[in-house]
């Protein structure tokens, strides 16, 4: 589809929503049938349900878009996890140049656990934390792709 003057028939038209509707358009192909729904007068059961379902998508987005703007949404679970993770460091560190003094009591689940047994927990929750900031490293990048091809194909087709 492009913007410029292309007249669609009302079965071309309804054709589009109700591939809309099987979820089978491309990001680009939905906003394309967007404006040319928003530029039309015809009017069916079909595209009528499509204009309506596209004000109802377009809401969700505006609103999930605010959330997430949520200013240190992403950051603040970020810096959430670090903290953790230093935390961990900080106690683990602290295990050790103290194993001769019983300066440090710990107690999981309601029992006291000897020091190597403190070291070995420190140890795994450090290694839980690599991994969990592994997995949002990938996360961001993943996404940071899909945002750059999404902005590609947008570029591309102007």
């Amino acid at each position: 589809m492009n913007h410029l003057n292309i007249q669609f028939s009302i079965e071309e038209v309804e054709r589009l929503c109700q591939l809309y509707i099987d979820c089978q358009l491309s990001v680009l192909e939905e906003a394309e049938l967007e404006y040319v729904l928003r530029h039309c007068h015809f009017a069916s059961t079909i595209i009528n349900e499509t204009k309506d379902l596209m004000a109802i998508s377009r809401t969700l987005k505006l609103k999930a878009a605010k959330q997430h703007k949520g200013f240190f949404a992403l950051p603040l679970r970020v810096a959430a996890c670090v903290a953790m993770a230093l935390g961990i460091y900080i106690t683990y560190n602290h295990l050790s140049l103290n194993q001769n003094n019983d300066n440090c009591i710990v107690y999981v689940a309601g029992e006291k656990v000897n020091s190597k047994m403190a070291h070995k927990i420190a140890e795994a929750d450090v290694a839980k934390m690599k991994k969990f900031m592994e997995v949002v490293d990938e996360q961001q990048a993943h996404e940071k792709a899909k945002v750059e091809q999404f902005m590609n194909q947008i570029n591309h087709s102007k």
